[in-house]
């Protein structure tokens, strides 16, 4: 999956961008043209210079 295409145009392309905030999932799947699995959540946050997001990754199998 290229999410750098998804990136960019969420940069230059402001209605693109809040499309993709509220609704992740679907508008990933439209722009890069694939089907993610049903039971895939996905969650979109906006990163700024005073909010910054970390992701806790799961523990090794």
């Amino acid at each position: 999956m290229d999410l750098e295409i998804v990136i960019s145009k969420a940069w230059d392309d402001p209605d693109f961008k809040k499309e993709l905030l509220e609704h992740p999932k679907y508008t990933i799947e439209k722009t890069l043209g694939i089907k993610l699995p049903e039971d895939i959540e996905l969650f979109m946050h906006e990163q700024t210079h005073k909010k910054i997001h970390l992701i806790l990754p799961m523990p090794p199998e």
